[in-house]
């Protein structure tokens, strides 16, 4: 009897195991992630969570930078907000992230560029700027007087 209940308790947690691993493979087979569940991103939560891969192939999907999503809350602020991607960008303070965005896109507009270049100012991303004035519009000029930052 002590035999047995020897070479079960050995055998017990490679049973286990086995049941586990058999579970994330069904799991995994279904199209849900085996270990965590992953939550989808909207072009402006790419943006905001730092990340120009997804960005890119939102992106390449059709998504359009200047439409303005929902960011849940505490990805960036504290609270949810309706930001573009390009918003998202600024207010993380990720340059790369907007390279990768105006690299991709048709340039903005004097306007809109007068817009998105105030808003870096308004949040002192240097960076920003500079990847900003690259792709500076002929006949844009630099007027910040009535740029409110959309997010709090």
């Amino acid at each position: 009897m002590v035999r047995r209940l020897t070479i079960a308790s050995a055998a017990l947690p490679a049973l286990v195991l086995g049941v586990l691993t058999a579970g994330m493979l069904l799991r995994a087979a279904v199209g849900t992630h085996p270990l965590w569940r992953v939550e989808p991103v909207n072009l402006s939560e790419a943006a905001a969570l730092r990340d120009p891969a997804t960005v890119l192939q939102l992106i390449r999907r059709g998504e359009d930078p200047y439409q303005r999503r929902e960011v849940r809350a505490d990805l960036l602020f504290n609270d949810r907000a309706d930001l573009t991607a390009f918003e998202a960008a600024i207010a993380s303070g990720r340059a790369e992230v907007m390279e990768a965005i105006l690299w991709s896109v048709p340039r903005p507009g004097p306007a809109e560029w007068n817009r998105l270049r105030c808003l870096s100012k308004l949040q002192e991303t240097e960076d920003i700027d500079e990847v900003l004035d690259r792709y500076k519009p002929e006949t844009a000029s630099l007027e910040c007087s009535s740029v409110t930052r959309p997010w709090k």
